[in-house]
């Protein structure tokens, strides 16, 4: 699950000079997440920022901007359940359809989930 710090300095509603960024990286082994915002015209901030799976409407933006990749689960050349299910929460019903179908994950987090074993 994610863990999550914030810290912001806001306005009312974003307007059209606001500038929204989000990213993951790997970092020190961790999978890791980033939100930035700026309204250059109010000059406020926010700043957010965790480890893990992003929250969903972060990962979202993030899947709409980079799209995923589609990792096989289980098997010699599949994401390890236990992995898939520690990293994203998963019930033991959602791993088990993850393992007939496989799973999306953004680009990020397949390379983390592909990698050494975490």
């Amino acid at each position: 699950m994610a863990e999550q710090q914030m810290y912001l300095t806001l306005h009312g509603e974003p307007c059209e000079d606001c500038v929204r960024e989000e990213w993951q990286s790997i970092r020190d082994g961790e999978l890791r997440w980033e939100g930035y915002e700026h309204c250059p015209r109010y000059e406020a901030y926010a700043c957010d920022d965790g480890r893990g799976v992003p929250p969903p409407g972060v990962r979202e933006r993030i899947v709409a901007r980079e799209g995923t990749v589609h990792l096989p689960v289980g098997g010699p050349d599949g994401v390890p359940l236990a992995l898939l299910r520690r990293v994203y929460g998963l019930s033991i019903a959602e791993a088990a359809a993850a393992r007939k179908t496989g799973y999306r994950a953004t680009p990020v987090e397949a390379r983390y989930l592909s990698g050494p074993t975490p």
